[in-house]
């Protein structure tokens, strides 16, 4: 339970810190239409303006961090433009400049994923890792790992499935799965005559995505699970389960 939850607070530092860092190469020039351009020494509002650039000058945009822009004066001076203003500028060509939304467009052109969720399975407080591949805009295909504990038993739940999103470019965006997998309980000590559970389960669940940010998403499934105990007897579990998933080239 301690190296799973370990994996999740590394997950989680890890996508925060890449999420910080990261910013896509911008290759252009761009001319000061309105009276002043305010320069920010960070990617934000709450960084403080250091420089005003007047009207007629021009700058070079070096860097973008989801809605804002690192650019060079002629001078030699950076700093940190919202969206919003950089597009009060023009471009060479005399056209006001035209920046495209990332949200979805870089989600749908990601392929790899990774996420962590917590929730119940049967009551039970529940935890799991998942990691993904993106075949195409509807379809991708996860492994999950997860982790439940409970008073009287501790399991363990191990899956592939395949994800299937009707409505990729929806920001609030729902999907079903189809999974096969392995299921391990263990009773606690204090029960008499329990034995362990080494099976096979199949499961399937409905959920959605609602897309945060460029590389972040928001995650919930309610997923129906049916172990195969033997020939005789099934067990079904209901599991409901909130997390958040990183999306990576």
């Amino acid at each position: 339970m301690l190296s799973l939850r370990w994996a999740i607070a590394l997950l989680l530092a890890g996508g925060l810190a890449a999420t910080s860092a990261h910013a896509e190469d911008v290759d252009m020039r761009v001319q000061i239409a309105e009276p002043y351009l305010e320069l920010h020494t960070g990617p934000g509002r709450g960084y403080p303006v250091t420089q005003v650039i007047e009207r007629g000058e021009w700058v070079a945009v070096l860097l973008r961090r989801t809605d804002w822009f690192k650019v060079r004066t002629s001078q030699g001076k950076e700093g940190w433009v919202s969206r919003a203003a950089l597009e009060t500028t023009i471009t060479e060509a005399g056209t006001p400049i035209r920046l495209r939304d990332l949200i979805f467009d870089d989600y749908r052109s990601r392929r790899f994923e990774l996420g962590f969720a917590g929730g119940l399975l049967e009551g039970d407080s529940y935890m799991q890792l998942r990691a993904g591949y993106r075949f195409q805009e509807n379809l991708s295909g996860e492994f999950t790992a997860g982790l439940a504990t409970g008073d009287f038993s501790s399991s363990n739940l191990y899956f592939v499935s395949m994800v299937s999103e009707p409505f990729p470019e929806w920001r609030f965006s729902p999907f079903f799965s189809l999974g096969l997998g392995r299921y391990y309980s263990t009773p606690k000590a204090t029960l008499v005559g329990a034995i362990d559970t080494d099976s096979n389960t199949a499961n399937a669940a409905l959920g959605a995505r609602y897309y945060l940010t460029r590389r972040f998403v928001l995650r919930g499934d309610y997923r129906r699970h049916v172990v195969f105990v033997d020939q005789n007897r099934i067990n079904e579990f209901n599991e409901l389960s909130l997390g958040i998933s990183l999306f990576f080239y």
